[in-house]
């Protein structure tokens, strides 16, 4: 959910408008008819993009899910098409944010994310123990009260540009010691990093 600055955002903005018209509120009970518009860049299964910049919402946790929705709708966090989505009046409705939440979150995680290099997994699994396994959980997996994003299986093109902006002090929700250890990392100790939590929870 990373922002993106494409000039060609307004094709899929203007595919979500058009798939938000086009279902009548009698339809949009269901979980699985709220993510009509998400669609567009998620994918049917919701594995994220074919090249991984688009990140995988299948299996998230989801309270963690209803929050990114809310930050979105409030504009707390920027994105063209998330914010086109979350402002139609059916998002909303908290039950509705639920019920989208809860059905992400019953869908089965990709099991073959885009992956790094390959190089350096080892500095990736060291950093990792050292720096994420404590909130995120020792397999990636988050944790459910606290909101915490499971990160395992995440597309490596994605976790990188999250590491980047949180680095960059761009993502105001990480907490203060995750981006002060991630300011601190080389750009190579970030790929490993990123890599390592990609291949998590994969065969």
């Amino acid at each position: 959910m990373q922002p993106r600055q494409s000039t060609v955002l307004w094709v899929p903005a203007v595919l979500i408008l058009i798939l938000l018209g086009a279902a009548p509120a009698g339809l949009c009970s269901g979980g699985n008819r709220l993510y009509a518009p998400c669609v567009v860049c998620h994918q049917p299964n919701a594995w994220g993009s074919p090249d991984g910049t688009i990140p995988s919402l299948a299996g998230q946790q989801t309270r963690y899910l209803e929050r990114q929705l809310a930050l979105f709708r409030s504009g707390a966090r920027v994105d063209t098409a998330m914010q086109v989505v979350t402002a139609h009046p059916r998002f909303g409705n908290q039950e509705d944010i639920v019920a989208l939440a809860l059905y992400l979150s019953g869908l089965n995680a990709n099991p073959n994310p885009v992956r790094g290099p390959g190089k350096h997994l080892d500095t990736g699994a060291e950093l990792y123990a050292r720096i994420c396994a404590a909130c995120h959980g020792a397999a990636g997996q988050g944790e459910a009260a606290n909101r915490v994003p499971r990160i395992a299986g995440q597309h490596f093109p994605y976790l990188r540009q999250q590491i980047e902006a949180a680095a960059g002090l761009h993502k105001e929700i990480a907490p203060p010691e995750m981006t002060a250890a991630l300011r601190g990392m080389s750009p190579e100790e970030r790929d490993a990093l990123a890599d390592y939590i990609s291949r998590l929870g994969t065969p």
